[in-house]
């Protein structure tokens, strides 16, 4: 089992590849929203986010536990 530092550090090894993948995907659905109304839009865009972060943390929790349970 990891323990906190591990996984901060397991973090810190990959957050700026994720932020990469993150704001790519947000600025390709940013393109697609069309609603006019402004705060609706801003609660749209801070859902993709929330989601985007989810996705990233699941995909990136698993490519580390296959690349070192591999080992």
């Amino acid at each position: 089992m990891l323990n906190e530092e591990q996984i901060d550090e397991i973090f810190r090894n990959n957050q700026e590849n994720v932020e990469e993948r993150i704001s790519k995907k947000y600025h390709e659905k940013i393109k697609q929203i069309k609603e006019e109304d402004l705060e609706e839009r801003e609660n749209i865009k801070q859902g993709i986010i929330a989601e985007m972060y989810y996705k990233e943390g699941i995909k990136d929790g698993i490519h580390y536990a296959l690349k070192y349970l591999i080992k």
